[in-house]
């Protein structure tokens, strides 16, 4: 709480000294900017390549009903993020090409945590406030170069950078983290989302500008995701390398060009796992005591479809539907596959072009050989329900979000959203829950 408040005096110090130098600039219902262009200067430093990124964002949520703990209680988390995007071609006469570099820092505390979930089995994405967790610390998340030739039809890119930053990103239109960004990284275990970033390189060929195959190969290093190792980008902790491949195509259909994004991929860990269920010898290890297996890597794969329906006559706005699934190893993940469905709806009302309608649905489905187990491990204890060693049988997981996303100003957005939780952590001995949340985002 003490951070959270210095971070907020602090904030508040910088809007104060921007109000004064930007005069009427700052805090303009129509700028771009919460602070303005900071008298002019900020447009300078544009024109001559140089982009400051100054973002900020918090999630509130409650628990009306339902939970591993029924007691009622608020959570708030936050993000910001500070970055610096230069374009070398401006700067160096370096065509297209630019380097960007970006800290993001996460505070607060999880209601899924401290109320939805059992300890014994934590929720497996679907965390009502997506800007939560990996250490809640500051994290290096990108320090990159990137350069196009022959007309932005290959693209190399190389440096620190998330791993859902190019592949499966399919963005971030809710607060439930299962339908918030790459599913390749909610169940696999070694996939890196925002804010972790890994040292890797990536190539991109587009012959055409409707079609692309991207791939990409990154030192895997978990300890870039811990408190103590966010800043550690000398390699150590490195445990092995991820391979990804992605094929996309960026459709148009109708005389009213309604765009779509479809791709699909793959990818490749080397590092060891442990079977989630078997030995050496192809039995249960809960049963031989003996180690569990140790499988020469991972691997999974994902498909994601967005596709734009109907126009807006007033506006570019109109209905998306969108469909995403990702499958991952069954020898070593918890979480076997996730899927989501969805839709869009932008520029609800005429006055309201840049406003968002959205209602997604997600199903994460546990491993069946992590059930298995449970199952194992409750007969060789004799333990039931009510015995303090049983162990929950996972099976699957849900969770619904409705949300209505406001464009106060182009540089506030706000967020309502009411989510529902089927069986938290797969536990279908946990009651359902319902929870009322609210997403500030505020580009300064």
């Amino acid at each position: 709480m003490k951070k959270i408040i210095l971070n907020s005096i602090l904030i508040a110090k910088l809007l104060l000294s921007f109000s004064v130098s930007a005069g009427e600039t700052a805090f303009s219902p129509d700028g771009k900017y919460m602070t303005g262009d900071w008298g002019g200067y900020r447009t300078r430093l544009q024109n001559s390549g140089y982009n400051v990124t100054l973002e900020y964002g918090s999630m509130v949520t409650t628990n009306v009903a339902g939970g591993y703990d029924r007691r009622h209680t608020a959570r708030y988390s936050d993000q910001y993020i500070v970055g610096l995007d230069l374009d070398l071609e401006k700067i160096l006469n370096i065509d297209d090409a630019e380097f960007k570099a970006a800290l993001i820092d996460r505070n607060g505390r999880d209601l899924t945590q401290d109320r939805l979930q059992d300890p014994k089995t934590p929720v497996m994405g679907s965390t009502v406030q997506s800007n939560y967790g990996r250490g809640q610390t500051w994290h290096a998340a990108q320090f990159w170069y990137r350069q196009s030739w022959f007309n932005k039809k290959l693209d190399l890119k190389a440096g620190l950078m998330p791993v859902g930053e190019d592949f499966d990103n399919s963005g971030c239109f809710f607060q439930n983290l299962s339908m918030c960004g790459s599913l390749a990284g909610h169940g696999s275990g070694v996939w890196y989302n925002t804010p972790i970033g890994q040292w890797g390189a990536r190539v991109k060929y587009s012959p055409v500008p409707q079609l692309y195959l991207q791939t990409a190969a990154f030192q895997y290093n978990p300890r870039y995701a811990t408190r103590r190792g966010s800043f550690d980008l000398d390699g150590t902790g490195h445990k092995g390398y991820m391979y990804v491949a992605e094929l996309g195509y960026l459709p148009t259909f109708g005389a009213e060009k309604l765009p779509g994004t479809w791709k699909i991929g793959g990818w490749y860990n080397t590092a060891n796992a442990s079977d989630v269920l078997d030995d050496d010898d192809g039995r249960p290890y809960v049963l031989s005591k003996n180690p569990a297996r140790v499988r020469d890597g991972r691997y999974g794969g994902y498909v994601y479809l967005r596709q734009q329906v109907t126009r807006d006559s007033r506006h570019a706005g109109g209905l998306s539907l969108f469909w995403h699934l990702a499958a991952n190893d069954r020898h070593t993940a918890t979480m076997d596959y996730q899927t989501q469905i969805g839709a869009i709806y932008q520029g609800p009302f005429a006055a309201r072009p840049q406003d968002f309608i959205s209602l997604g649905l997600s199903k994460m489905h546990a491993n069946s050989r992590v059930a298995r187990r449970a199952r194992l491990l409750n007969e060789l204890k004799g333990a039931d329900s009510d015995s303090a060693a049983y162990t929950p049988v996972r099976k699957a997981e849900y969770a619904g979000e409705l949300h209505y996303s406001a464009k106060v100003t182009p540089w506030f957005t706000l967020r309502p959203n009411i989510q529902f939780l089927i069986h938290p952590g797969g536990n279908e001995e946990i009651k359902d829950a319902w929870v009322i949340g609210s997403q500030v985002l505020l580009t300064f």
